[in-house]
């Protein structure tokens, strides 16, 4: 190879390596380089408390309260419920394995007792329901007291109604007896309805439930006015029941009045 042609050829090579040099170099991908950009952190907009405020504290306590009354109304009506029908159980099965005595009488009003105070529970639950089952237990079971009261008011008053048949202004007809009468079971049959009467008060019966009974029909009230007709001898009846109420120690039937109010308001709402 001549000279010259020996620089052309350097020239050529030189030209190419001088437009590799001037290009620009290839892209080169990294795995860094793949990866999106990250975002700055956020600046918190503003401070979260880390316990309750007093006012969230507030609202929480007042929906717990609010739970703890449903729960516990809901309860109550349950147990009352079940009592009420283990209460009618077990009357049902005395009442069938009674003896063919006076004691029967005792035993069919006790049946009778336990009758009523379940149909009162079921009537008064089943007047709250509404057609998918919702109710308010509080509302359910302020009505179950109003209805207990209303019923001690009717045992109370009928009881005494008897005991005052057997009575006078001074002494019972019952105290000059030598024998045995049919007419001391009116006595024993008002103690067991003023069991009753207690029960649906929630009122532990005292121990000495008949003396209380004796004291009360003496009582100056009970007598102020002759005994002449059914309205006469309810009144009577009513103010014994009061008095009677006092003695044991109850907070409420303490007054002929309102003995009397419960007791005309049952027998509205039976007629």
């Amino acid at each position: 190879m001549t000279s010259k042609a020996r620089t052309q050829s350097r020239a050529r090579s030189g030209g190419k390596s001088a437009s590799r040099s001037k290009a620009p170099p290839a892209a080169r991908t990294s795995p860094r380089t793949s990866e999106p950009a990250r975002s700055a952190p956020a600046t918190p907009e503003a401070l979260v408390a880390a316990r309750p405020s007093r006012a969230e504290r507030s609202v929480a306590e007042e929906r717990a309260r609010r739970v703890d009354d449903v729960c516990a109304a809901w309860a109550a009506i349950v147990a009352e419920r079940m009592a009420a029908d283990q209460a009618f159980a077990e009357s049902y099965e005395l009442y069938h394995g009674r003896s063919p005595d006076l004691r029967s009488l005792f035993a069919w009003d006790a049946l009778h007792h336990a009758e009523a105070h379940l149909a009162l529970v079921n009537s008064t639950i089943a007047r709250h329901l509404s057609d998918d089952g919702r109710a308010d237990p509080r509302r359910i079971l302020a009505d179950l007291r109003w209805e207990r009261r209303k019923l001690a008011a009717v045992y109370a008053v009928n009881a005494f109604v008897a005991v005052l048949n057997q009575m006078g202004p001074t002494k019972a007809k019952w105290l000059e007896m030598q024998e045995f009468d049919p007419r001391i079971a009116v006595l024993a049959l008002a103690h067991q309805t003023l069991h009753y009467a207690l029960e649906s008060l929630r009122v532990e019966a005292p121990a000495d439930l008949t003396e209380a009974i004796l004291k009360s029909s003496q009582d100056e009230s009970v007598w102020a006015v002759q005994h002449r007709d059914e309205l006469t001898r309810l009144a009577s009846a009513a103010s014994a029941a009061a008095v009677f109420f006092q003695q044991v120690g109850a907070t409420e039937l303490v007054t002929a009045e309102e003995v009397a109010s419960l007791y005309a308001t049952r027998a509205r709402a039976r007629a």
